[in-house]
């Protein structure tokens, strides 16, 4: 008796302590953390319902269906400083912090006017060079047009009826081929809201010489492989064409305040690191949007951790494996945190 006692005595202690410190062969019989009051304590705690565990293990596997997408997704590439510097700078642009604050809308259209900078130029030259009065009279219409219309499609079709309806009465096979040229590329200015916009300031504020926009994007192209953290290393480049970038700060809505050289900065600053890492923050924007559908079961499994402490409950194995996931979202929530200030550049969802 004492024997079978012996053999099946060790097994049931150490599966009841396998996560205590102290093997059980160590600890007092009776008293204080003894085998005795760690029996009694077993077998006094309740269950964990059928119906939480359900719940819990259906979060569970939703979090494992996010965590697998996660892990095909994350990319070593969004843990370089640059790379969340420029996650960064997003954030404090799209939610206007500190010296970013009222710079995101000004940033996009400064952005839409050097993608678009070759439209500009032409729509100018076709507007100087054929002057004949069938052509002014479209160049005028598109003007008002650009200052009173529903929408990018309303003017698409507006400036395409206009167009047809004038074809026919220019006489020259160049002079139409110059404002069919001339539509094409409205076309493609209205494939963005924006683009519309700028042309319309461009002709408000009476600024032709949009070669200004070629000389920043060729500024920011020379960057090439340069450090863009330097960030003194860019004011300076700024000072140098800081005359250019003024002619546009009605054009782009810098107030007189935001119009200097650190702001100008930020601005070729962002464009550059957005022309460098715009494929891999697509994809870690993906990842992101991931992580906040993950976030979701995440709480709710362990706020029924939380409900069923192993002070009161028997812990079902279940509460005890690891929770798909965890390794990516503590990894960014570090990244994404600022440790001085606490300052957080990414939300989960329902994170204070």
């Amino acid at each position: 008796m004492n024997k079978n006692f012996d053999t099946s005595f060790p097994s049931t202690i150490s599966e009841l302590h396998k996560d205590k410190d102290t093997p059980w062969w160590n600890r007092p019989v009776m008293g204080e953390d003894s085998l005795v009051e760690d029996l009694l304590e077993k077998f006094s705690k309740k269950g964990v319902s059928e119906s939480a565990l359900f719940l819990h293990n259906r979060e569970m596997t939703d979090l494992r269906v996010f965590a697998k997408t996660a892990q095909a997704i994350d990319n070593e590439k969004f843990g370089k400083e640059e790379f969340l510097v420029f996650v960064k700078m997003q954030y404090l642009l799209r939610h206007g912090i500190n010296e970013y604050q009222g710079l995101y809308e000004s940033l996009q259209l400064l952005k839409v006017a050097i993608d678009a900078k070759d439209c500009f130029i032409s729509i100018d030259q076709t507007e100087l060079r054929y002057r004949g009065i069938k052509q002014q009279g479209f160049y005028k219409f598109v003007e008002l047009l650009l200052k009173d219309h529903e929408d990018k499609a309303a003017f698409r079709e507006q400036v395409q009826m206009r167009l047809a309806d004038l074809m026919p009465q220019v006489k020259t096979e160049e002079g139409r081929n110059a404002l069919q040229s001339y539509a094409e590329h409205l076309d493609q200015l209205s494939e963005s809201e924006l683009g519309l916009q700028l042309l319309s300031l461009f002709k408000t504020y009476d600024l032709a010489d949009y070669s200004i926009l070629r000389v920043i994007s060729e500024m920011i192209q020379s960057l090439g492989k340069r450090d863009l953290l330097d960030f003194k290393g860019l004011v300076s480049l700024v000072r140098v064409n800081y005359d250019t970038f003024e002619k546009l700060q009605d054009i782009i809505g810098l107030s007189k305040r935001q119009s200097n050289p650190e702001t100008y900065t930020i601005m070729i600053q962002f464009i550059a690191l957005s022309n460098r890492h715009a494929i891999s923050y697509m994809k870690f924007d993906d990842l992101m949007k991931v992580m906040q559908k993950w976030f979701k079961p995440y709480q709710a499994m362990i706020g029924i951790r939380a409900e069923h402490p192993p002070t009161e409950y028997k812990q079902p194995q279940e509460f005890k494996e690891p929770i798909p996931g965890i390794e990516i979202y503590e990894k960014y929530k570090k990244w994404l945190t600022d440790q001085k200030t606490g300052m957080k550049f990414v939300n989960f969802g329902g994170e204070s």
